[in-house]
């Protein structure tokens, strides 16, 4: 009776070591998950899965719709505005205006009334026009890089 009292005794001690280094290398190995807990990594599942499911489609499609708005509207109509050639050609004539009421020895605005708003409008129209042709290189250097 002894014996087999030694060999239950034995038996547990076996199995007690065995399911104290079990949760010890369970221990271990837990530690070395790379993003903490099953919860932690759970959570970032799911941010990943909203912003690759719902976030980005969303967005980028809004991205890509106003790229393309801005392309046809701002480039394709604002394309055959006034150009600097136009304001050059307005000016010249201006200037002839300008050259044949100064030869008659009247004033400017006798021959043509709206002369001096016709050159202030030049003046503001080619600010105009160069901010266009920034805009539009800044809008394709924009989209080149993305």
């Amino acid at each position: 009776m002894a014996i087999k009292l030694n060999q239950v005794v034995l038996n547990k001690l076996k199995n007690s070591r065995k399911d104290s280094l079990s949760k010890k290398v369970d221990l271990g190995l837990i530690d070395e998950f790379s993003y903490g807990t099953y919860e932690d990594m759970q959570q970032e599942v799911d941010n990943l899965s909203y912003f690759t499911q719902e976030w980005f489609p969303e967005k980028f499609d809004q991205w890509f719709d106003l790229g393309r708005e801005i392309y046809s509207i701002y480039f394709q109509r604002g394309e055959p505005l006034l150009t600097e050639a136009d304001f050059n050609t307005d000016q010249a004539v201006l200037d002839k205006i300008k050259e044949a009421a100064d030869e008659l020895g009247i004033d400017v605005t006798q021959v043509y009334p709206a002369y001096y708003e016709h050159k202030d409008a030049i003046t503001t129209g080619l600010v105009y026009a160069d901010e266009f042709e920034r805009q539009k290189q800044e809008f394709r250097d924009e989209s080149n890089s993305v």
